[in-house]
């Protein structure tokens, strides 16, 4: 089976070995995990069904996480939280060693045809995550950066998922018919375009040294939808 840079990128975040993983939020990267071997819990507000077998859900809420100390080896964050509760509330279920990620993705606006479509639908990329932020909580030692490029075919029915996906609130749904014309003109001849993601990952190991004594977290609920 040919890996993909996906699947590279999944592995990075997570360490050389089978782990016990918490991601934080329903997404797509938990699932890939899980399918590598990991034993994956989803935990967030945005829990809502069981969308796999072999992953355990948890509802929950605020910076406050519901798993007594020492619980997993990787935290995955999809959108890093600078607060100090919330650092230290991922350095607490780590176990010693333990590793805290997080992954954001950017599209390359340099190309003709995204910098039309940028000017249809705005742009709601998350901002890069400065990889200070790790070592300036002290509670986790250097940081670590991993970066990949990778190329997607966009047809129009994926061109039409990606503005929408993509699109700054404020714009209007109404926007979207012009994303038609846009294809039409870019993509006439060769019925695709091109989309250059560039993703960035960064992971930093836990200081249990510098944590200060554990606190019971609050009660937990966790979801069984079968």
């Amino acid at each position: 089976m040919i890996e993909t840079p996906e699947d590279r990128t999944a592995k990075w975040l997570v360490g050389d070995r089978l782990s016990c993983v918490l991601h934080l939020g329903d997404a797509s990267l938990a699932y890939q995990l899980a399918e590598q071997g990991h034993e994956v819990v989803v935990a967030g507000d945005d829990v809502t069904a069981s969308r796999h077998p072999d992953i355990q859900y948890v509802r929950s809420a605020g910076e406050r996480l519901p798993f007594v100390g020492d619980a997993f080896d990787v935290v995955i964050v999809p959108e890093l939280r600078e607060a100090p509760t919330a650092l230290a509330e991922y350095a607490r279920v780590l176990r010693r060693d333990g590793l805290l990620s997080t992954i954001s993705r950017h599209h390359d606006d340099s190309i003709p045809w995204m910098r039309k479509l940028r000017e249809i639908t705005g742009a709601r990329d998350s901002a890069p995550i400065p990889a200070d932020t790790f070592s300036a909580s002290g509670l986790f030692r250097e940081p670590e950066t991993h970066e990949v490029g990778s190329w997607e075919k966009l047809d129009l029915p994926g061109l039409l998922r990606f503005a929408e996906a993509t699109k700054h609130p404020s714009v209007a749904e109404s926007a979207l018919s012009q994303v038609r014309d846009l294809f039409l003109s870019y993509a006439g001849q060769t019925g695709f375009l091109r989309l250059r993601h560039e993703t960035v990952c960064i992971r930093a190991r836990v200081d249990k040294a510098a944590m200060s004594q554990d606190v019971p977290p609050p009660d937990t609920m966790l979801l069984d939808f079968r």
